[in-house]
Parts: C-alpha cells; sequence; structure tokens
C-alpha cells in the first residue's frame, strides 16, 4: 500500500470515528432527555431565547411572531431586500402597495412564503418624507419602519391548499406569523388581510395603491374604514430570483431541512417539546434556528446601503420658536405702614399709661382733650365732623403727622403711600425720631 493510500485510510478512519462519538453522543442524550413539564416555563425560556432574535412564540396558536420593538425596526425598508431574500433562504410573494398621504410615501406590503424551515405571512408599514436613494448600485425609494403612532389595526389568515394554518391580529407595524417545521410553496399559500385605517381619506389612499396594481373589486372588500384584502396571486413585479434555478434550489434545501426536522423531533407533538429536545441534543441546530428568521446577517449584506442613507439624511430642523410667554407679574407693592398712634396725654394719670411728654404732632386717638376740634373749635375748621366721633379728628386734625396719613387714606391713594414709604421699613418710626 502506498504512503496516499495509507494517508486516506487514516482520514477515513478519523472520520468514523468522529460520527461514532457524535452518534453515541446524541444517543446517551437522547435518552437522558426529559421535556420540561411545565409548559409556561418552556414558553419562557425560548422567548428568552428569542428575544435577540426579535421574535417571541405563541404557544397557543403555534406560532412565531416578530415583537413589536425588535431590532429590524430601525432597518428599514427598501426592494433591494426582497431582490436578496432568496440569498437567506426565503422564497415569497411580495406585494408592495405605494400610495401618498398626509404629505408622506407610504408602503404597506404582504408577504407569503417559506423561511427557511418555516412557512410564513407578513404585512409591513413603512413610509417615507425623503426623497429617493441615488447611487451607483440603488436608486429608489428607502422607507422607515412606521412609527407607533402611524401602527395600524392588522388582521390576517394564512391558509395553504385552503386549510387555515393560522391566524394573527394585532395594532403593529409588522405583523408576521411563522409555522415551524412546515414547507410550503407561495404558490399554495393565500392570505385574507384586514387593516382599519384611521379615516377614509387614508383608506382611499390605500384603494388607490391597489387598483393601480390591478385590483379589482372581487379582490378586495370595503366596510367603512377597513379594508380586506384576498391575496393570492401577486400583482407586482416579483424579485428577479422568482422562478430561477436558484430558488428552486433554495426550495430543495428548505424541503430537506423540514423534513429532517419533523423526523429528529418525532417523537414529539409539543413544538416546545422538539425545540427543548434540539437543544440538549444539538445546540448548533438550536442557534441556527434561532438566527433563521431575518438574522441579521441578512441586514449585514445591505450595510452600505444604511450606511449611505445615514449619511444622506437632511439634519434635523430646530422647532419653531413658540409664542412668547406671559409677562412677569410685577411685585404687589407692599401695603403702608403706619405708625401706631400714642394715646393722649392726661395729666391727671400715672406716668405709665400716658405719655410724659407732650409732642406738637401727636398723633391725636379719638376726641381726647388735646385735640384741637375739641379744645379750640374756632381754630379746628379744618375738622371733617366735630368732636362726637372720633373719624374727625384721625382724619383732619392738622396737628398731625404728615407720615401717618395713610393709616386713614382712601383705597385709591393707598399704593401711591406705599411708594412713598416703601425705601424705609418704618417711616413713623423715622418721623418721631426727627421731632426727637
Amino acid at each position: 500500500m502506498t504512503t496516499t493510500g495509507i494517508l486516506l485510510l487514516c482520514i477515513a478512519a478519523v472520520l468514523i470515528a468522529a460520527f461514532l462519538v457524535f452518534f453515541l453522543t446524541l444517543k446517551i442524550r437522547a435518552r437522558r432527555f426529559r421535556p420540561t413539564q411545565d409548559k409556561a416555563v418552556q414558553q419562557m425560556e425560548l422567548n428568552r431565547d428569542l428575544q435577540e432574535a426579535g421574535f417571541a412564540y405563541d404557544r397557543k396558536g403555534d406560532v412565531f411572531y416578530s415583537l413589536l420593538d425588535c431590532w429590524q425596526r430601525e432597518m428599514g425598508y427598501c426592494q433591494l431586500y426582497d431582490e436578496g431574500s432568496s440569498l437567506f433562504n426565503m422564497v415569497m410573494h411580495c406585494e408592495p402597495v405605494r400610495f401618498s398621504h398626509a404629505g408622506k410615501r407610504w408602503m404597506i406590503e404582504l408577504w407569503k412564503g417559506q423561511y427557511g424551515i418555516t412557512t410564513g405571512a407578513e404585512v409591513g408599514i413603512y413610509n417615507t418624507d425623503q426623497d429617493d436613494v441615488r447611487s451607483e448600485h440603488f436608486t429608489g425609494p428607502f422607507y422607515h419602519c412606521a412609527q407607533d403612532e402611524e401602527r395600524l389595526p392588522m388582521s390576517f389568515i394564512l391558509r395553504k391548499n385552503g386549510r387555515v394554518l393560522f391566524k394573527r391580529k394585532g395594532l403593529h407595524w409588522w405583523l408576521t406569523g411563522f409555522k415551524l417545521g412546515e414547507f410550503s410553496t407561495p404558490d399554495s399559500l393565500t392570505m385574507d388581510v384586514r387593516i382599519r385605517f384611521p379615516d377614509r381619506r387614508m383608506r382611499d389612499a390605500f384603494l388607490g395603491g391597489l387598483q393601480e396594481l390591478g385590483y379589482d373589486k372581487k379582490e378586495y372588500a370595503v366596510r367603512g374604514s377597513t379594508v380586506t384584502v384576498h391575496y393570492t396571486t401577486p400583482h407586482s413585479v416579483q424579485p428577479l430570483s422568482r422562478g430561477s434555478l436558484q430558488e428552486t434550489a433554495v426550495q430543495k434545501v428548505n424541503q430537506s431541512n423540514c423534513a429532517l426536522y419533523r423526523q429528529a423531533t418525532g417523537k414529539y407533538t409539543d413544538t416546545l417539546d422538539k425545540l427543548e429536545y434540539i437543544k440538549a441534543l444539538v445546540p448548533e441546530l438550536y442557534e441556527f434556528f434561532l438566527h433563521s428568521l431575518y438574522a441579521r446577517a441578512f441586514y449585514e449584506g445591505f450595510e452600505w446601503l444604511l450606511d449611505l442613507i445615514r449619511a444622506h439624511q437632511p439634519d434635523p430642523v430646530p422647532p419653531a420658536p413658540g409664542p412668547p410667554g406671559p409677562c412677569p407679574v410685577p411685585p404687589k407693592p407692599c401695603p403702608p405702614r403706619p405708625c401706631r398712634p400714642e394715646p393722649c396725654c392726661d395729666p391727671d394719670r400715672s406716668s405709665r399709661s400716658c405719655c410724659s411728654v407732650r409732642r406738637a404732632n401727636r398723633l391725636c386717638c379719638g376726641c381726647c382733650e388735646e385735640c384741637p376740634c375739641r379744645r379750640h373749635p374756632e381754630k379746628g375748621k379744618g375738622c371733617s365732623t366735630d368732636c362726637s366721633g372720633s373719624a374727625g379728628c384721625f382724619v383732619s386734625c392738622q396737628h398731625m403727622s404728615l407720615s401717618c396719613h395713610s393709616r386713614r387714606l382712601p383705597s385709591d391713594r393707598s399704593r401711591a403711600d406705599c411708594s412713598v414709604f416703601g425705601s424705609s421699613p418704618d417711616p413713623c418710626r423715622k418721623d418721631r425720631e426727627e421731632r426727637s
């Protein structure tokens, strides 16, 4: 035997040994495996693994679906995505419905077909207010995914040869559903899509897009602001790979992978048990499945386009200044601070209760003996009333201190007096000190 023959024999022996070890490992793992009995725990763990991929699993409908805030929302949409989908084992019918509404160009696209080892369908809402992208490799509109306030209530039923595969509904921008292990051709699938628009103007704009594609009244129905589309054969131009040898080869691989999945997990009927079984036996295959639906590698192939879009986006326009705010309210003027009237002195009283020193301009409290209105009626001509009431003396006695007039001034003069005396915390005290 030659040296080459010995080398080939050794390589073959190593490969056979590796295969036997792998097979024995699988057999041991399969015997030890017991699916988790708590389905809620199973679903929670699966959804935790799927979250990074942007998807989740609904056990009730046995369907995988896209999350509302999945990372794919940042990727937007352009026609190149549909053109390159077959490179990632996705063979589907595409139906973009384009229309204009509220100053934006909108597109609501419908998809149905085979996505790797799943059969699925999608409804996506996109819009843009920017010009078309013009570059050496691509010319056309680039749409952004609808914002939260632009989401629409949607639902659809996916059928295969008349049999219902699953139903989906929700307020979403990208309503999806995928059936694991199901192989289908796009022609065998039909999709009844229902969309409720916020008003009839947007509804009519969408209907105009349908009619422009060639839909007749037998293929859609209108009820109020809701439109139902019976999607069977697409009316729009399909990707260049549609019907090509490349697509045929991709479908062969998809069909083989679906058959392999069903055969490997045939001992279980529940999808949660199937995936847990694969995760325990072949973790690499489990990871491959998690990233088979719109994987990051799909968008990484268009990174050059996304960089081009970001580079040509206009700078954000600063918001217009709002109306001027109300003028600041001036501080409320301080109230007048008159001096406290001193009681008139009575020489017959003790010094504790009356003033020991008489002042010429001392403020009179009531019609006391010191008031000129009382002592000298002929001199008290300035009194407004006689001495029968204290008000006259308070207001009109000629010997009152001028600094204390604000105590009995009318209300319309109080603010003016405040402005005069505002600089002194106690003008009456200053007046008394000067008189002393």
